[in-house]
Parts: C-alpha cells; sequence; structure tokens
C-alpha cells in the first residue's frame, strides 16, 4: 500500500525533528571529533583534522532550513536563514573574516527574530527563549565569561527547540464527509 501524502508529511515532520536535533549537538559532535578540543568559536572547526564532519553538520543544518522554507510557504524565512548558514560555511573565519561574520550575526539575529516575530508559540514560551538567548549574549558581551562557541551553542539550541516543537502540529487532515473534496492543508 502506498502511503498516503499525509504519512509522507508527517515522516517528513519527524525527520525534520531529528535533523533539528542533531542541529542542537553539532557543537558536541565537533567537541568530540576534535579529539576533546573546545574552540573559541563553532567556526574554527572548518580546519580541524576531519574537516568534513564541520563541513557536513553545518550543510545539513543549512539544507534542513532551506527546504523547510521552499515546502512549507509560511516559512519562507528560513530560506533565508539556511542560505545565510551556508555562507558561514562558505566564507572561513580566518580568510573572509567581515563576510563571515556578517553571515553568522546575521543568521543568529535572524533567528532570533523568527522566533520573536514569526513564532506561532506560546508567549510564554517564546519570552523564555528569548530570554534565555538575551542572557548569554548580555553575559558575552558585557561580562565576557565565555568564549562565542558557548552562546552559539546555547542559540542553536534554542533554534533546535523552536523547530522541534514548531513541527509537531504540521501536518492537519480534516476527515471528509459525503459530498466533500479531500482536504490536505500543511500548516506553517
Amino acid at each position: 500500500m502506498t502511503p498516503s501524502l499525509t504519512d509522507r508529511l508527517r515522516d517528513y515532520a519527524r525527520f525534520e525533528r531529528v535533523l533539528a536535533a542533531v542541529l542542537s549537538l553539532t557543537p558536541l559532535f565537533l567537541i568530540i571529533f576534535d579529539g576533546g578540543m573546545v574552540r573559541s568559536s563553532i567556526s574554527e572547526y572548518y580546519d580541524m583534522d576531519l574537516e568534513q564532519i564541520f563541513y557536513v553538520l553545518l550543510t545539513v543544518a543549512a539544507m534542513l532550513f532551506i527546504v523547510n522554507g521552499v515546502i512549507k510557504k509560511e516559512h519562507s524565512y528560513n530560506t533565508t536563514l539556511g542560505v545565510l548558514l551556508a555562507g558561514v560555511i562558505l566564507f572561513n573565519l580566518d580568510d573572509t573574516n567581515l563576510i563571515h561574520n556578517f553571515f553568522a550575526i546575521t543568521f543568529f539575529a535572524g533567528n532570533a527574530i523568527v522566533i520573536a516575530f514569526f513564532s506561532k508559540g506560546a508567549l510564554r514560551f517564546k519570552g523564555t527563549l528569548l530570554g534565555v538567548l538575551g542572557a548569554a549574549v548580555v553575559l558575552f558581551l558585557i561580562f565576557d565569561w565565555f568564549d562565542v562557541f558557548w552562546l552559539e551553542w546555547v542559540s542553536l539550541a534554542a533554534i533546535a527547540v523552536h523547530y522541534i516543537l514548531d513541527s509537531f502540529d504540521t501536518v492537519q487532515y480534516d476527515a471528509v464527509r459525503r459530498g466533500e473534496q479531500p482536504t490536505l492543508g500543511i500548516e506553517g
């Protein structure tokens, strides 16, 4: 039996959740595959011995955003975020520092804007996520208590949590009554 469109969309939403979880664990994978070394930023892993780990993980994350934005028209901002993340990958920190930093800062700021203004989540949840991000930024900028690596990890975790929770109500199906045409709506 061929799976219905609803089943395929639900499977895709589950797959997106797995990829978002991998996104949140990307810094951990980078540390593990770099022999336990914690660098001052995620971007600094581009030249690790197993550099393909860096490129594969971040490329998968960029494609997650791009595909989500293409499939879900209301999430077209994710296409832009995916392109920004691709810029982080394409322009390395050492050779193209200004361009790289533009893409990195715009990617993280763009995600905060999406969570704040485009998310359908509960106000309290959005406030908590943004509060955690804001506190991390303040601690980093004003007190310089930790490297940007940890700020990036907190941001990726917040992005992944938002992404995962947002994907749960992706597929909506209304049962067909006599005389009606079947409809399948894809939210968000």
